[in-house]
């Protein structure tokens, strides 16, 4: 179903990395997890370098590192020591290969899969998939120097995953956040009590009940926080190959995507099964995906190829629901 990534893809991915991972104040650049999705998807080169084109005016040049940086002056979470982290995986991945340095870094980056609303854990992700060794790099420094954990995972017996998906929305459907993007309000939940009584991680979580639940939520709601809960889950499973402790790696996305839901402001959120038919095939969804390739919203061509690539593991019916949804409101 998806294409290997293109000459021209990697070209303009690695074309973009004079742009810094952010620009207007913290705003997210996805312009290579973007080409990325649009090259599996089957865009053609003229497809890549219209998007390319029309992605770049915004971006911000890359912060520089220096040629005399220390990677023993970064400090994780320290957004000013982004060059310094960037410096120092340039080395290591140069010494040890992408898939090396990246099962190094996990570990430490785990407790922060929430880390720039999941942009980090998604810019790595397919940074590991195209084999960029430059743009591994600069995945895992964004992640390094933004680096934003949610506190110690506890396990609970109390209740299950959906349970608490329905009290997190409950507790802050109508929560006044101070003023922010995503992030900000995800620093702020973290100090609130009543979020603090519901973060426990239920004992019987596993991957395939977050994947229900994550589509089921966001088609239920359109929310465009919950959908960088479908987009980072799909993020994760690629990754997977390359992570150890696969259950902490699940804990740590639940406690992520509850702290998600807490600051979604989403207007309602159901758990009613979708009965799609026909069941998708492989040729509905190259259809399907080939109808995004125009599109320059890059939440739309990353949400499209997310809910494909989750498809072939998950066989749930919300996946096909989402991307006919999702077209039906396009704007190309």
């Amino acid at each position: 179903m998806f294409q290997s990534i293109s000459p021209k893809a990697l070209q303009l991915i690695r074309q973009g990395q004079q742009f810094d991972p952010s620009y207007q104040g913290g705003l997210s650049n996805h312009l290579p997890m973007a080409l990325a999705a649009l090259s599996f998807s089957g865009a053609t080169d003229f497809q890549l370098e219209a998007f390319y084109r029309h992605y770049i005016p915004r971006l911000e040049p890359i912060r520089q590192a220096s040629s005399t940086a220390k990677s023993g002056t970064a400090i994780l979470g320290n957004k000013q020591h982004f060059p310094y982290f960037l410096h120092a995986y340039r080395q290591q991945v140069e010494k040890e290969g992408i898939e090396q340095t990246v099962k190094n870094a996990i570990p430490q980056l785990l407790p922060g899969l929430a880390t720039a609303a999941f942009h980090a854990l998604i810019r790595l992700s397919y940074a590991v998939q195209v084999q960029d060794k430059a743009e591994t790099a600069i995945a895992l420094a964004y992640w390094s120097s933004e680096f934003q954990p949610l506190g110690d995972l506890e396990i609970t017996h109390k209740y299950q995953g959906l349970e608490q998906a329905q009290m997190a929305f409950g507790h802050f459907k109508d929560y006044s956040f101070q003023p922010g993007n995503i992030v900000d309000r995800i620093d702020q939940l973290t100090r609130i009590p009543e979020y603090q009584a519901i973060s426990a991680i239920p004992a019987d979580l596993t991957f395939e009940a977050i994947a229900q639940t994550s589509i089921r939520l966001y088609l239920a709601s359109g929310n465009f926080t919950l959908l960088h809960g479908v987009t980072g889950l799909q993020a994760l499973h690629a990754l997977m190959p390359l992570i150890g402790q696969k259950g902490l790696a699940v804990n740590y996305f639940w406690q992520s995507y509850i702290a998600a839901l807490c600051v979604s402001r989403a207007n309602s959120i159901s758990m009613k099964v979708v009965q799609t038919s026909p069941l998708a095939s492989n040729e509905q969804w190259k259809i399907w995906l080939g109808q995004t390739l125009s599109n320059k919203d890059d939440h739309v061509v990353k949400l499209a190829y997310s809910c494909a690539y989750l498809h072939q593991y998950f066989s749930l019916p919300e996946y096909p629901a989402a991307v006919n949804a999702l077209l039906a409101h396009q704007v190309v």
